[in-house]
């Protein structure tokens, strides 16, 4: 580049943070210097700006600001878009933009929406042989394929993919294969896994982070790697605690890979930190005899019930997310727990003890089970594909 060209730094930084962050991610491209600018001078201003989506059952959405209390619905209620999108599953967000399931589609109908708004992206179905198709129609169980599926964007390449893994209910597809859709492009991609890497089913089954989807496989004794870049699998060490037998949950922390074990009074969070793994947070989930329990309602006192980890984003910014139901006929109540250095022990691993209620962010009328971040975007969707893009 000629350098009458050449802006001092601060002001260029000036420039790029007045920008929507769609057109600073599409700039990060340009060289690699605006990349380092963009991804150290300006990421302050998107974490502020960045907010959750918490999903519920029933079809509930709701987008949570931790920085002020309440919550507001991700899809308007007056709209004939929140009687659309309310049905369907969130499979993820990048960016401001939302990936949906219809579940009651064979191999779940993938759908990339931006609430903001309106656009919405409907994705060629998985291809799949007619005798499936036949099958899956004619069958009336609930069955949960937005769990197979995972919403990426690798800053990169700068381009969004879903990436679908096949289950133990997917045996019409080799469990030695992994499905990939890129935004932009016209089909589903196969990619060959070299060994059976059938997920394990659950709420946070697949997460994406920083450029790589992970999940357990159906035995939960690995955890399988797929590379955004190159198209790979490879496999991740699990991790090497005797409760890894127990149940487990893949986590988000600070953009990195985290493992969630619980027992019976307790949740261990641990976090990849180049190839080993390190314990961050205990949470004390508290759960009460089942006797104890029932004594309380039948005298009306009241009683508490087992708190869990919100996920599968479970910090943001300072602050970890927790849940807890305060009573029997009292809603959900999303908690923020600050984990600043003062509040470690001495070996760095915050515990959060149940006495520490944390601060109200929200009181949900539905028990939430899964966590994204999300921002506001104008990012169009027209320019992945224009004709099926709709309105």
């Amino acid at each position: 580049m000629d350098s009458s060209w050449d802006l001092p730094t601060d002001a260029l930084v000036e420039i790029l943070v007045r920008l929507p962050p769609n057109a600073r991610r599409h700039l990060r491209l340009v060289c690699q210097h605006w990349r380092e600018l963009i991804d150290r001078r300006t990421v302050t201003d998107m974490r502020r700006r960045t907010k959750i989506i918490a999903v519920a059952e029933g079809g509930f959405t709701s987008v949570i600001d931790l920085l002020t209390p309440g919550s507001s619905l991700l899809w308007p209620t007056d709209t004939e878009t929140a009687l659309k999108y309310s049905t369907m599953s969130i499979v993820g967000s990048c960016n401001g933009l939302v990936c949906l399931c219809d579940d009651t589609a064979p191999g779940g109908a993938i759908t990339v929406a931006n609430p903001s708004t309106g656009e919405a992206l409907r994705l060629p179905p998985l291809p799949m042989p007619g005798a499936a198709a036949h099958l899956y129609n004619n069958d009336n169980s609930n069955r949960k394929w937005h769990q197979t599926y995972s919403f990426a964007y690798h800053h990169g390449t700068g381009s969004y993919k879903v990436v679908h893994v096949p289950c133990h209910f997917d045996r019409f597809w080799q469990p030695k294969i992994v499905h990939v859709f890129t935004l932009g492009d016209a089909s589903w991609r196969d990619v060959y896994t070299g060994t059976d890497a059938r997920c394990s089913l659950g709420s946070l089954s697949l997460v994406e982070v920083d450029g790589t989807v992970y999940w357990l496989t159906e035995d939960a004794g690995k955890i399988m790697a797929f590379d955004l870049k190159h198209e790979c699998v490879t496999r991740t060490e699990p991790v090497a605690v005797p409760s890894m037998s127990s149940t487990c949950r893949l986590m988000k922390v600070h953009g990195r890979l985290a493992v969630a074990v619980y027992n019976d009074d307790s949740a261990m969070v641990w976090v990849l930190e180049g190839e080993s793994w390190s314990r961050h947070y205990i949470l004390e989930t508290h759960v009460q005899r089942q006797q104890e329990m029932w004594m309380m309602m039948m005298q009306q006192e009241k009683w508490s019930m087992r708190r869990d980890l919100a996920g599968p984003h479970l910090v943001h910014g300072g602050y970890l997310l927790t849940l807890t139901c305060e009573s029997s006929c009292r809603p959900l109540v999303l908690y923020r727990h600050a984990i600043s250095e003062e509040r470690s022990s001495q070996d760095n691993v915050v515990l959060i003890r149940h006495k520490d209620r944390g601060e109200v962010v929200s009181h949900l009328m539905a028990s939430i089970y899964q966590t994204f971040p999300y921002i506001e975007t104008k990012e169009s969707l027209r320019v992945y594909n224009a004709v099926l893009t709709h309105n």
